[in-house]
C-alpha cells in the first residue's frame, strides 16, 4: 500500500518535480534504476508525460515505459 503524499512517477505531468522515495517492485529492474540515479532522495522533473515518458535526472534525460513509472515512487 502506498502511503498519504507518495504517488508513482506515472502521475507526475510534464513540468511537475518530485523526490523519489522507493522502488515498489524490485523484480522489474531496480538495480537498472537505481544506476541511472533513481535512487531515494533524488530529484526528478517530467518533461513529457506518457509513454515513454521523458524525466530529467541529475543533468540527464531518461526515457521511460510505463512498467517503470509505475514502480517508481515519488513524495512531493
Amino acid at each position: 500500500m502506498v502511503s498519504q503524499g507518495v504517488r508513482s512517477l506515472r502521475q507526475l505531468r510534464a513540468g511537475d518535480s518530485a523526490c523519489v522515495s522507493a522502488i515498489a517492485n524490485h523484480r522489474t529492474g531496480a538495480k537498472r534504476l537505481a544506476d541511472l540515479g533513481f535512487v531515494d532522495g533524488a530529484s526528478i522533473t517530467m518533461v513529457r508525460s506518457g509513454k515513454p515518458c521523458i524525466v530529467r535526472i541529475d543533468d540527464r534525460l531518461v526515457g521511460l515505459g510505463l512498467g517503470h513509472q509505475e514502480v517508481i515512487l515519488l513524495s512531493a
